[in-house]
């Protein structure tokens, strides 16, 4: 089995690494920029191999992706678990390396011949749905348009073997690399704890573990589903300021 991971440094995208190769995944692992600290990740998380590619450049993004899935004799498995980073505001690039490109890579894997199913599964967030604080209109914008390419390539490239669904993990989840923030700022945990109806913040294997799930032979008949997975939290009413007695 073999599987195709876009995410880089995210932590969620390295424990899906994690959690596929455990399950006998030989994973390709892509990322914006590699060094040496990408290739120790990657090799703690036993990724197969890691490529460096920018998904701004579409045509390079689907050229790496029909190799690799020639390499493999077809891909098992693609997780887009990445997200656009920069700290000015560029929407056309947002747009492409978040929904245009990944759009790209689906339809080019989509047009070849399979003999067996390739599930994928691709990460949005709350912010499709509802208005996130701390995010600007783009983000908003970029995510609503990857979840309705859940949708969309659900419908039109189930034919060709391809099975998509997506995961929107909740606002508060727990990234061992932002330990210090929280632990900086204990009211962000202790509202959290009050708001979630399981009264604590989600885990990046627990969020992991569900894209596994969407990834495997177990849930070879959901398409087109975008689970999320939150603690309850997406279905209290945005009226609440807690969880009810």
């Amino acid at each position: 089995m073999s599987a195709l991971v876009y995410g880089g440094r995210s932590p969620i995208a390295l424990e899906i690494c994690k959690q596929l190769a455990g399950a006998g995944h030989e994973v390709h692992l892509v990322t914006r920029m590699r060094d040496d600290t990408i290739n120790r990740l990657a090799k703690e998380n036993n990724c197969f191999e890691v490529h460096e590619c920018d998904l701004e450049d579409s045509a390079k993004s689907i050229e790496l992706a029909l190799k690799i899935d020639s390499q493999v004799d077809g891909l098992d498995a693609v997780a887009f678990a990445h997200r656009y980073r920069s700290e000015v505001s560029a929407p056309l690039k947002q747009y492409s390396v978040e929904v245009y490109t990944p759009y790209e890579i689906l339809k080019a894997l989509a047009a070849r011949e399979r003999s067996r199913q390739c599930a994928v599964v691709l990460l949005t967030s709350p912010a499709a749905r509802s208005v996130v604080g701390d995010q600007d209109f783009q983000y908003h914008a970029s995510k609503a348009a990857l979840s309705q390419l859940v949708r969309y390539g659900s419908v039109r490239f189930a034919a060709n073997q391809l099975r998509i669904n997506g995961l929107s993990p909740g606002s508060f989840i727990f990234k061992q690399r932002a330990a210090d923030f929280y632990s900086q700022n204990p009211q962000i945990v202790d509202r959290a704890n009050k708001l979630i109806p399981l009264s604590r913040m989600g885990t990046v294997d627990e969020i992991a573990s569900v894209a596994h799930f969407l990834l495997s032979k177990q849930s070879s008949y959901l398409n087109g589903q975008i689970l999320e997975v939150d603690g309850g939290l997406s279905t209290l009413d945005p009226a609440s300021l807690s969880k009810p007695n």
